[in-house]
């Protein structure tokens, strides 16, 4: 049974942020200072019940032209508000923005934004795989494969969930910039990665471009979990070898890929 990763919170989460942003209006432009202007994202934050949920709802919405989408102005706010009163997260809307393995991209970006939130300064072991050629070369042969499926603009949403550029980048608390920017490469890999599991084997995308983006960050979240990741060339061919979404992406949720003895 598949797991059920649209849940009642994200499904009215967009509705919740219209009440808050009627609950506390938009000041004019001339009465506020810049630090304290309003954005949708921090307020689907501010009302999501799980963290991840709001960079998720903030992609879908975004994919409906939210006007005003990081930072809200009196004279689109009404816009905006017709915009999240009348849309609703569902499974369909789901596959249209983030493709076929969308579980697993909502997934990985749940528990990316969970454990950025509360033990970023745990992770300590993305820098060892990212940044060489041979992550260039696995990220480009995903980009070509995400474009000859017509699948290259969720390709891109499924990275900007996990890792929403504007705001990780300006609000997350860098004591090391080299830390910050490494774990950005290491979850947008992974994601894009995710994404395109079920393409695994097909053109020039294959297990190993996969293993190489997905890697850096399950090692990183290994130092965290009891229970190891099974990254193992042995673990990754039985994953493959099935063709199945969930195996291939069974890392990223902190669960051994099965293997057969």
């Amino acid at each position: 049974m598949l797991e059920n990763v649209v849940t009642d919170e994200l499904r009215l989460l967009p509705a919740r942020a219209a009440q808050f942003v009627r609950r506390y209006p938009v000041p004019p432009r001339e009465t506020y200072a810049p630090e304290l202007r309003i954005s949708i994202l921090g307020v689907l934050i501010h009302c999501a019940a799980v963290r991840g949920e709001a960079f998720v709802a903030f992609q879908l919405l975004r994919r409906c032209g939210l006007p005003g989408d990081y930072y809200l102005h009196v004279d689109v706010v009404d816009e905006a508000l017709m915009i999240l009163d009348q849309f609703e997260v569902t499974e369909d809307a789901c596959n249209h923005a983030f493709g076929p393995n969308w579980r697993q991209v909502i997934r990985h970006a749940i528990d990316v934004a969970e454990i950025l939130h509360s033990d970023f300064h745990s992770l300590t072991r993305t820098e060892s795989l990212v940044g060489s050629h041979r992550r260039l070369s696995a990220w480009i042969a995903a980009r070509d494969a995400a474009w000859e499926a017509g699948r290259i603009k969720s390709w891109y949403r499924a990275q900007d969930a996990a890792w929403e550029r504007e705001y990780m980048d300006d609000a997350t608390v860098r004591l090391d910039d080299r830390l910050c920017a490494d774990t950005a490469a290491a979850v947008r890999d992974a994601a894009a990665a995710v994404a395109l599991a079920d393409l695994v084997g097909t053109a020039d995308f294959n297990r190993v471009h996969y293993e190489t983006l997905i890697a850096p960050w399950c090692r990183a979240r290994n130092d965290m979990e009891t229970t190891p990741v099974d990254l193992s060339e042995r673990a990754t061919s039985q994953a493959t070898a099935t063709s199945q979404p969930d195996r291939l992406c069974a890392v990223t949720a902190g669960v051994a890929a099965p293997t057969t003895l």
